[in-house]
């Protein structure tokens, strides 16, 4: 009994789903290019202003994405900090700093201090800056990477 039970109220929140769905559509009619006008009953062609054909508000961004990036060497005991500018002019969007290891290499004892946008004298953001400390005796290498938008022409 309570098996059928879920199963009648499993079929009946589905139909009354696809009721709602349908009901709140825009009335396209399956087969032809037109549709009914709930408030009057009547079947009207859509006309040329329900197309949109504007012009896109920005041109694509393949070609515009641009990635720069650098390996660092950091001294043993000692602190570093770099940064990666984006090309003149391109905003920066996001960037990252990692230790630059083979994966089979032992834990490492580096402390990321810093990392985000990175700006320029005038006060805009002009890339990405990392700063890092390297506990250990031995120099390690990391990497830093910023991804630029070049804006549009």
């Amino acid at each position: 009994m309570h098996f059928a039970r879920s199963i009648l109220l499993l079929l009946s929140g589905a139909t009354a789903g696809i009721v709602v769905v349908i009901s709140c559509g825009n009335h396209w009619h399956l087969g032809a290019g037109t549709f009914v006008d709930a408030a009057v009953n009547v079947l009207k062609v859509p006309d040329a202003t329900s197309v949109c054909d504007c012009p896109a508000a920005e041109p694509p961004l393949a070609g515009r994405l641009v990635v720069r990036d650098g390996i660092i060497g950091v001294e043993g005991n000692q602190s570093h900090s770099v940064t990666v500018l984006c090309p003149p002019g391109a905003i920066p969007i996001t960037g990252n700093c990692k230790l630059d290891t083979p994966i089979f290499s032992p834990r490492r004892d580096v402390i990321l201090r810093e990392a985000g946008f990175a700006r320029s004298f005038f006060g805009d953001l002009s890339g990405w800056r990392c700063t890092v400390h390297n506990n250990e005796s031995t120099m390690v290498l990391y990497a830093l990477s910023v991804m630029c938008l070049i804006p549009a022409p």
